[in-house]
């Protein structure tokens, strides 16, 4: 009875020992998905690879950009619309930064809190920069983390940080 008593705390003990960890692990899956999902769009020039943006986003994905609602079609339509100025010759090019990424998670849900920088250039002249603050809503499909909800902010002139 002793010994079992002995087997039953040491699992116990391992068990909750690695509990942090995983959860360590989730937060850092989650915030690769975010980074994965702003390098998606700004590789999306060279690769053309429509998969690699909108494979972040769950299919039921609704988000507000500066005010406005989107949904998986918008950023669909925006990806062709890209596609279709890259093609007439466009050399503008976009690169999207997370810094910040703060993720929590909760079973099989997760929210992160991060700012970015998007940069548009055109011959290594920038042409035009957004930064801002986003939260974004992620849930665990499968193996993986999908962004269902976002929402991101620009930086308005003067704002403190």
């Amino acid at each position: 009875m002793k010994r079992l008593l002995v087997v039953i705390v040491w699992l116990a003990f391992m068990i909750g020992g690695t509990l942090p960890c995983l959860a360590g692990q989730e937060e850092q899956s989650v915030e690769k998905t975010i980074r994965a999902a702003l390098n998606g769009a700004a590789s999306f020039a060279d690769t053309r690879d429509r998969s690699g943006v909108l494979r972040w986003y769950a299919k039921d994905y609704r988000g507000i950009q500066d005010g406005e609602w989107e949904d998986l079609s918008a950023v669909e339509q925006w990806l062709a619309a890209y596609e279709e100025e890259l093609k007439r010759g466009s050399r503008v090019r976009f690169v999207g930064e997370a810094s910040d990424v703060v993720a929590r998670v909760s079973g099989a849900t997760a929210w992160a809190t991060y700012d970015y920088v998007f940069h548009a250039s055109s011959e290594g002249e920038l042409k035009g920069q957004d930064m801002g603050k986003c939260t974004a809503l992620l849930r665990k499909e499968g193996t993986g983390w999908l962004i269902y909800h976002e929402h991101c902010s620009k930086k308005r002139a003067g704002a403190r940080p």
